[in-house]
């Protein structure tokens, strides 16, 4: 009688949970690549760079070799030539022409890029940035990530999170670059 009563008991907690759409947690697919993407930043991407993708005058773009589970693959940028160069990883995380479904990924994305934890040289760096709620009626918002370390191989080095509207679409994007390099950035934008 027992082992029916806790049946039963499970059986309907699983049917209202299913009733309620109660949300179940999800995934942090962001983090484990950022923080190799973090971590490489030091050689220039050198690990994370795949094939050419397209080459300007001062811009050679690269294809990432990793990339976020669902979401296509990022795009590392290499600016100016060989003697003075800047480097950037930019990967877009959404498109989408739902404002409401564009704001509620923005979060979810700021939650897992805030959680994300990378270590250089046995040195510990976590991301750390205020959320700014992203507003309709603004073609732009962002959110920069300031690293949070002893390392100065990254001291200048940020993590950048963008929610743009452009072209009929939200788009939001996620980009690691030299904070001094940012007039030169992919993230870079005219409002």
């Amino acid at each position: 009688m027992k082992n029916f009563a806790l049946g039963a008991f499970m059986l309907c907690c699983v049917t209202a949970r299913a009733q309620l759409k109660i949300p179940l947690k999800t995934a942090n697919d962001i983090s484990p690549v950022l923080e190799k993407v973090i971590c490489d930043y030091p050689n220039d991407f050198a690990n994370i760079r795949g094939a050419l993708l397209e080459e300007q005058p001062s811009v050679i773009n690269y294809a990432c070799v990793l990339s976020i589970r669902g979401m296509p693959p990022g795009i590392v940028s290499q600016y100016g030539y060989e003697a003075e160069h800047a480097f950037s990883w930019k990967n877009t995380l959404l498109e989408t022409g739902n404002f409401s479904e564009a704001k509620a990924k923005f979060k979810q994305f700021y939650n897992h890029i805030k959680k994300t934890v990378a270590a250089i040289e046995k040195l510990e760096i976590k991301l750390d940035a205020d959320y700014v709620e992203p507003d309709e009626f603004k073609s732009f918002n962002m959110i920069r990530f300031k690293l949070e370390t002893m390392q100065d191989l990254v001291k200048d080095v940020t993590v950048e999170l963008n929610m743009q509207y452009e072209m009929d679409q939200w788009k939001i994007t996620m980009s690691v670059f030299h904070i001094e390099d940012a007039g030169n950035s992919i993230t870079s934008t005219n409002n």
